[in-house]
């Protein structure tokens, strides 16, 4: 699809409250070149969040990585955020051993908390902001031990001291991840270096996003946009499940939060009978329903 050129322009001059960023989760399996970027400003996205998996976000390749940030910011990006590598390779993710933060495996612990530090100093060598982590707790028998492991790996990530990064540990759709549990780890530490990521797609599987709202309160620094129908990480356009958006964002409001809101979705194009036929389109829906999301009240 291409816009109409008064569309565009309404879609460039546009100011989302909360600070919506445009994950690039939804391009995994692309790299982030001039045409995936394109899309940012054409549907009014000024802030982005990079999903830091290779060869999508070459995070060990130094000045690869650099040169993203050059055409990101080409294109009038900043990135706000970073989420934190969970795999070596996005082409054999299923096959590969996820990093871990709270591995057990001591070697595998080290290495994975240096690949958090690799991309935590690029984004502070590129205007600084958040990054995400996951804790990689298991569904049961994470206590002690895994937690233990994460305490650990949280301490010597503190420790690296990159200039303008916070980190931001998220909620995940098991028991362990559930925002009481976030809320003891990140409390823990000051609030300037670690806050609460609030992915509202986990807690509307796992507890309940208001709730979760309400139990991550003054340390909510950033959230994680996407809906479900609340069975499984679906990872859908906001307003194509079952998740009360209208609530949900007076709850944020009125909460004090103020962004990054980052909208994390799935690329619904690929394999059998796809639900899109292009970025075009899921994009256009996603703009349609964040304007619906937050037009102003009558």
């Amino acid at each position: 699809m291409v816009l109409s050129r008064s569309s565009a322009q309404e879609h460039k001059a546009r100011k989302d409250p909360l600070n919506v960023s445009l994950s690039t989760h939804l391009f995994a399996f692309h790299d982030l070149d001039e045409a995936i970027l394109s899309f940012f400003p054409r549907y009014g996205f000024s802030l982005a969040e990079i999903w830091a998996m290779p060869p999508h976000f070459p995070w060990s390749d130094a000045p690869a990585a650099d040169a993203v940030a050059e055409r990101m910011a080409s294109h009038g990006i900043r990135v706000a955020s970073v989420h934190a590598p969970l795999y070596p390779d996005v082409r054999t993710y299923k096959k590969d051993r996820w990093y871990s933060l709270s591995s057990v495996d001591e070697a595998h612990r080290i290495a994975s908390v240096e690949a958090t530090a690799r991309t935590a100093g690029w984004l502070s060598r590129n205007g600084g902001g958040t990054v995400v982590l996951h804790t990689s707790f298991p569904a049961g028998q994470w206590y002690p031990h895994r937690w233990g492991a994460f305490l650990s790996s949280m301490n010597e990530l503190l420790d690296d001291d990159a200039p303008g990064i916070r980190f931001a540990v998220e909620n995940t759709p098991v028991d362990s991840g559930q925002m009481s549990i976030i809320r003891d780890i990140v409390d823990r530490y000051p609030a300037e270096r670690v806050g609460v990521c609030l992915d509202l797609g986990h807690a509307h599987i796992q507890e309940n996003a208001l709730s979760a709202i309400r139990t991550a309160d003054r340390r909510l620094i950033h959230v994680h946009a996407s809906d479900n129908r609340g069975e499984k990480d679906e990872h859908l356009v906001p307003g194509k499940g079952a998740i009360p958006w209208d609530s949900v964002t007076a709850a944020l409001r009125e909460s004090g939060f103020d962004g990054p809101f980052t909208v994390e979705l799935r690329d619904y194009t690929r394999g059998e009978n796809p639900m899109y036929k292009d970025f075009d389109q899921i994009l256009r829906d996603c703009r349609t329903s964040l304007d619906r999301m937050f037009r102003d009240p009558p």
